[in-house]
């Protein structure tokens, strides 16, 4: 077997690449490994954009640069699409997938790949690139056992970073600044909903309407700016909060569904060697 897996190895020279996102106030992305670039868009303002955000701070894309194909398996949740966009939903952790090219889109990069699921493959689907393992090669070179655990490994994974962040999550609610905090970033983003669908009904306007439009988005552009500053100053106190009171180890170490998933997940390592990754 140690002969198998260091020939499996040594035919990988694969990249592992990893991204996670986290949100409070707008969206903040960071970036993974060298293959994972973050870049930030900023369209030039127009008229009728009078009231779009300004997310110079607040929208960052990954920028994959790996292998234009390969394969490899979801670490986390996923949100995967058919060819034209429609949202099919979530894929879990521990994924096998087998993509063909490397595309860009509104948001993060995307895999066109085909997906394992059960017996089958079935798609092809996108799948965005912040939150995968990928692999030079085709998935059909490498043995079926190798396969088997490495879906197992990433599942667990996967299992793990979601039960940690809900442990997070619900430390962080007792936070006296966190119920103000997530109310005030609601109310930031309703009022982007309410930009963009002004934005968009000006657009198809002309004359008297158009002009009455504008004026509303320019009211509207006052009132976020408002929003905005008290979103950011709810979200620096919870900030602040967090950093002073950060969970102890202990939190993690005696929760025993943490540590089953932790003892499912030891043995798998020690076969898998270094195909099994560490974030």
């Amino acid at each position: 077997m140690k002969k198998r897996m260091c020939a499996i190895v040594c035919a990988l020279p694969a990249l592992i690449v990893s991204a996670q996102a986290s949100r409070l106030s707008g969206t903040s992305l960071g970036a993974g490994m060298s293959s994972l670039k973050a870049s930030e868009k900023t369209a030039p303002e127009r008229k009728e954009d009078l009231l779009k955000p300004d997310t110079k701070d607040t929208v960052t894309k990954v920028v994959f640069s790996g292998p234009t194909s390969g394969w490899g398996f979801t670490k986390s949740p996923t949100p995967y699409y058919t060819l034209d966009g429609k949202n099919l939903g979530i894929l879990p952790g521990g994924v096998l997938f087998d993509f063909s090219s490397v595309k860009t889109s509104s948001k993060n990069m995307v895999f066109e790949a085909k997906v394992k699921q059960g017996d089958d493959w079935t798609g092809p689907f996108l799948l965005d690139c912040t939150s995968l393992a990928v692999f030079e090669g085709k998935p059909d070179t490498i043995p079926s056992e190798i396969l088997s655990d490495l879906t197992e490994y990433y599942s667990i994974k996967a299992k793990i970073a979601e039960r940690k962040a809900e442990i997070e999550k619900t430390t962080h609610e007792r936070s006296p600044h966190f119920a103000s905090a997530k109310r005030a970033q609601e109310r930031y983003a309703e009022s982007i909903k309410q930009a963009t669908e002004l934005n968009e009904k000006a657009e198809k306007q002309t004359g008297p309407a158009r002009s009455k439009s504008l004026d509303q988005l320019r009211a509207l552009k006052y009132e976020q700016a408002r929003i905005k500053a008290e979103a950011d100053k709810e979200a620096a106190s919870y900030k602040v909060w967090k950093e002073a009171n950060p969970l102890a180890p202990e939190v993690f170490r005696d929760d025993p569904v943490l540590a089953a998933l932790e003892s499912q997940l030891a043995p798998l390592k020690v076969k898998l060697g270094a195909l099994a990754t560490e974030d």
